[in-house]
């Protein structure tokens, strides 16, 4: 628990840091912040509102890598120079940011080596995160990789060892595009989860009513 507290307390001067580096902007619903192609010029810091990373596969299907969440980074290519961005960027709510340009980043590294490790260890993190949704989509049976996600939403807000779980409320359309399946399956999923009790649905979100049980399921 105290390294978790710890590592908490860390990313939040990581991200406190950050914020005093850039510039704010605003982008409305449905928009992109960036798509793949495009220069990365900035890293950015969701301030309000919620963006998603997507892949886009050969075949036109989505591919939701990750949904970014108020005090978190996006846009790491910008890390490096000469780099495009290489997802889509999409604001799924209304969001403001705070533009950290790749000039400006790295002076702030070269007079503060200790933001250049935490930067470093969140980019890892993000990696990790690509890594293994791209693995689960190629291994994973659709119920799994619909628990897992599930489970990998609701642990940013609670502690592991809580018995029953929060996750802000998601379309069946949101949720399919995660886990690289149809929207009719994802919500098939969904009914058997709640008539088995491991969740249960209301018009805040989704409550997780054993996550035990749907840890073993995210492994099968």
């Amino acid at each position: 628990m105290a390294a978790i507290m710890g590592a908490e307390s860390a990313q939040r001067t990581l991200y406190a840091a950050l914020e005093r580096l850039g510039s704010r902007q605003s982008f409305r619903r449905h928009s992109y912040v960036y798509a793949p192609g495009q220069p990365a010029h900035a890293l950015y810091l969701l301030v309000s509102g919620q963006v998603i990373l997507q892949m886009l596969s050969g075949e036109g299907r989505v591919l939701t890598v990750k949904v970014v969440e108020p005090g978190h980074l996006f846009g790491y290519p910008a890390l490096e120079e000469g780099m495009q961005y290489d997802m889509y960027a999409q604001v799924t709510q209304p969001v403001r940011v705070v533009a950290i340009d790749r000039a400006t980043l790295h002076r702030a590294i070269g007079s503060n080596p200790s933001l250049g490790l935490a930067l470093i260890e969140a980019v890892g993190q993000h990696h990790l995160t690509l890594s293994r949704r791209i693995e689960e989509v190629a291994f994973k049976s659709v119920p799994a990789r619909l628990a897992s996600v599930l489970l990998e939403m609701s642990s940013d807000r609670h502690e592991l060892e809580r018995p029953h779980r929060w996750v802000a409320r998601r379309t069946h359309q949101q949720l399919a595009e995660m886990v690289n399946a149809y929207r009719e399956t994802v919500t098939k999923i969904i009914n058997q989860f709640r008539e088995a009790r491991l969740l249960d649905v209301d018009r805040s979100g989704i409550t997780l009513l054993n996550p035990s049980r749907l840890r073993e399921l995210s492994q099968s």
